[in-house]
């Protein structure tokens, strides 16, 4: 009973000037200006914008927002997190919900509004409240995928084998099991109290369950439907073969690696599902002539070979990710 009043008496009122939106970037003038204006025209004000930067000095582009934005300029060697983790840093007491925001996202006008309003109404332990990104693909489950035990109909899950299904375009809201890093609020404290290591790698895809999957093991994680936002993927050039063959290695190596440090998943699993990725792969690559992913298999077998290795040493795949080749 004692537990329940402390809860009722510690719920905050939030209000969207305790919201500070922090977006790392890197060579990205368009895009940040893009979201820029997206704040500008929201139907509320938030607290800060933090833009931390890294490569190109766009203060230019930010500084022409800076009369009508509470906007700040940072620069910051290159990374991500560690651009993310440098926002952090910057924060004060007036700052209770952190936005992590991708310099390719923009908000629709109602977004944070919705987003404060799910917050006043959830459970006061709840660590973050992931924004609905509606330009994606929705979580799409076949009895064929469920009968092979590589997907489940709910969205918002993570499988044993590592796998996680889409939080996007989502219909109505849901309790989640992990968080899209790029599109999501956090209460500050969290941030705060589990700080996010860096991996260095070009391609990380599992940074977003690494950090949020635990955090969901102990606190709430929500997808609020009505807040709103769109993502506007960068055009990149065309894969070559070398390219294929690091991203399909470098998966391979980010899955067992997210697997191996949480006990509760199986490593057994993860290389079933993979056995059958590699198979409808080579399946793909051969009668619809996609020869990219015969290239992404190659690597795949290979992180599968190396990550073998490191699991009969018992050993886990972190310097295997972060290696230049």
């Amino acid at each position: 009973m004692q537990e329940i009043k402390d809860k009722i008496i510690s719920r905050t009122n939030y209000v969207s000037k305790d919201l500070a939106i922090i977006i790392p970037t890197k060579d990205r003038p368009k895009e940040v200006g893009r979201l820029l204006q997206s704040i500008k025209e929201l139907d509320c004000e938030v607290g800060r914008v933090i833009v931390v930067a890294s490569g190109q000095d766009i203060s230019d582009v930010v500084i022409e927002f800076s009369k009508i934005l509470p906007v700040e300029y940072y620069s910051s060697e290159s990374g991500q997190i560690k651009q993310r983790n440098k926002g952090i840093s910057l924060l004060n007491d007036s700052t209770k919900l952190v936005a992590t925001i991708d310099d390719d996202m923009f908000f629709y006008k109602t977004a944070v509004l919705e987003m404060i309003k799910f917050w006043n109404s959830i459970e006061p332990d709840t660590a973050g409240v992931g924004f609905n990104v509606v330009n994606k693909p929705s979580h799409r489950h076949t009895w064929l995928m469920g009968l092979f035990g590589v997907s489940v109909p709910e969205p918002g899950r993570v499988l044993k084998s590592g796998t996680n299904t889409s939080i996007c375009n989502v219909k109505q809201n849901i309790r989640s099991e992990w968080l899209n890093g790029g599109a999501t609020v956090w209460r500050q404290d969290i941030l705060k109290n589990h700080p996010h290591r860096e991996i260095i790698s070009r391609w990380a895809m599992y940074e977003d369950m690494i950090f949020s999957y635990p955090i969901g093991l102990v606190h709430p994680l929500y997808i609020c439907a009505t807040a709103t936002i769109k993502t506007e993927d960068v055009q990149l050039a065309k894969e070559s073969p070398k390219l294929s063959r690091y991203r399909g290695r470098t998966n391979f190596l980010w899955g067992i690696y997210f697997v191996q440090i949480n006990p509760q998943l199986s490593i057994a699993q993860f290389y079933y599902k993979k056995f059958l990725e590699i198979l409808v792969f080579l399946i793909k690559s051969l009668f619809r002539q996609e020869f990219h992913r015969f290239y992404l298999v190659m690597g795949m077998l290979s992180g599968f070979f190396l990550s073998l290795n490191c699991i009969i040493r018992k050993q886990n795949t972190i310097e295997l990710i972060e290696a230049k080749t």
